[in-house]
């Protein structure tokens, strides 16, 4: 059963080839099983047809004492008194052969005449039957045929001869080859054929789902799924739509809820920070107003998170200004920042972007040194590298860094790090512009930050 399953399609495109070609060699052989029930009769119709020409003939001139009657070559003729006994044969192949007799020696005699088939059999050349071999052309086959003709006189003229079996004259391997191109090879690539417009046609449908369920965990607010194709699809798409607006709806009302929060709690801060001053013990006073501090600092925080998913405004932005602008900002003696390449313009929101960029530098500044910028213009769209040298990122954080409140620096020290947000407003920031952002840990040592802005954002 194994190699079964891994002989077994894994696309639906496969699977229906596998089966409509599967299923079309089955009914071929079926309606083989039929044709070959009539094939006997229709083997034999041209010898029987030679045959009454050449014994019509003999049965006009023929009377059981007439002397001198000559038969043709491979002819034996005979009187009898009585109808020849035969076997019992009620094969269907049989009785049709003993119509078509009847009917060939009507039209050669020109009038009805009684007949009776006592053996038809379809031989080789040495006299053994090859009905199968003979149907499939492997062999030259002879009919031998044997009938006998009621005559006026009461007797019955017994006829018994052999005629070669109709055939074209060509190579029978070549009649072959063009049967199994005819009806197998065709038949199947008409198969292959339906089964790649069908599957086109019905996989349509079914691939903008799982476009648009790709697309889902980066642009939650992209366009509804059109409800088209089969009813089937229709279903899926629409339950789809559902799952995004109940998606959204947590979203936003988790959003709402933590910015509320967020921007309710410093109302206690501040009175928190009025009554410290009434404090007389400065040294306590002085912790809690540091206290007070990191709080509004991570509320701030939280809120610059839930505002990079809001509408952006977008304009046209020119990059290497922008980036030079901000290394010039954030350069120092120890870091000068230097800034490699072009990046062109692109339609953004300005102040998005900056922010994404400006906590990238600030998080490279804080944990490394040798801190360069580089722009990259591709066909596809534009990177913005930020390299450094420092300690990386611990390759199982990779994937995770970007994550709120996850941090690849170990301590909660304010002044080594902040509070796990940096890389995930970055990354959010990078997503709203359809973009993305990667991190790789370069050789030698240090990390390479690499926010990728697609070609559609570009001036045309």
């Amino acid at each position: 059963m194994r190699w079964l399953r891994r002989l077994w399609p894994r696309t639906l495109f496969g699977q229906l080839l596998l089966i409509m070609v599967s299923g079309t060699l089955v009914v071929q052989l079926m309606s083989s099983s039929i044709w070959f029930d009539v094939r006997f009769a229709q083997v034999l119709e041209a010898p029987i047809r030679l045959m009454a020409a050449r014994s019509a003939p003999l049965i006009a001139q023929a009377g059981c004492h007439a002397q001198g009657i000559q038969a043709p070559a491979h002819y034996r003729v005979r009187c009898a008194d009585a109808v020849p006994a035969t076997g019992v044969d009620e094969r269907r192949g049989r009785r049709r052969a003993e119509l078509l007799l009847q009917q060939a020696l009507e039209y050669e005699l020109g009038h009805a005449q009684q007949v009776r088939l006592l053996h038809v059999q379809l031989t080789d050349q040495q006299g053994h039957p090859i009905v199968w071999r003979s149907l499939f052309g492997l062999r030259t086959a002879q009919a031998h045929i044997q009938f006998a003709v009621a005559l006026p006189d009461g007797h019955w003229l017994s006829i018994d001869g052999q005629e070669l079996q109709g055939w074209s004259g060509e190579s029978a391997w070549v009649l072959i080859s063009d049967y199994l191109l005819r009806v197998y090879a065709l038949r199947i690539v008409a198969v292959l054929v339906v089964c790649l417009i069908a599957v086109r046609l019905c996989l349509r449908p079914l691939r903008r789902l799982a476009d648009a369920a790709r697309g889902l965990g980066s642009n939650l607010e992209q366009p509804a799924l059109a409800l088209d194709g089969p009813e089937e699809v229709r279903q899926a798409a629409q339950a789809f739509n559902a799952m995004q607006q109940r998606l959204i709806a947590m979203v936003n009302d988790k959003a709402y809820f933590l910015a509320a929060v967020s921007h309710d709690l410093r109302t206690p801060l501040t009175r928190m920070r009025l009554r410290l001053e009434r404090l007389p013990d400065d040294e306590q006073r002085e912790r809690l107003r540091q206290n007070i501090t990191q709080m509004d600092d991570m509320i701030g925080q939280v809120l610059d998170y839930l505002r990079t998913g809001e509408q952006q405004n977008l304009q046209l932005v020119d990059l290497d200004r922008l980036v030079a602008r901000l290394c010039a900002d954030l350069a120092s003696t120890a870091e000068p920042l230097p800034v490699h390449g072009q990046g062109g313009s692109l339609r953004a929101d300005a102040l998005l972007l900056q922010r994404c960029l400006q906590n990238l530098v600030v998080n490279a500044l804080r944990y490394a040194k040798q801190v360069s910028l580089s722009l990259q213009a591709t066909a596809g769209g534009v990177y913005i590298h930020i390299d450094d040298r420092g300690p990386g990122i611990a390759p199982g954080l990779l994937n995770t860094v970007t994550d709120p409140f996850v941090r690849g620096e170990g301590s909660r020290n304010q002044g080594s790090g902040g509070y796990g947000l940096g890389l995930s407003i970055a990354q959010r920031i990078a997503s709203s512009h359809g973009g993305e952002l990667l991190l790789h840990n370069r050789e030698g040592g240090g990390l390479r930050v690499s926010v990728f802005l697609p070609t559609a954002s570009r001036e045309a």
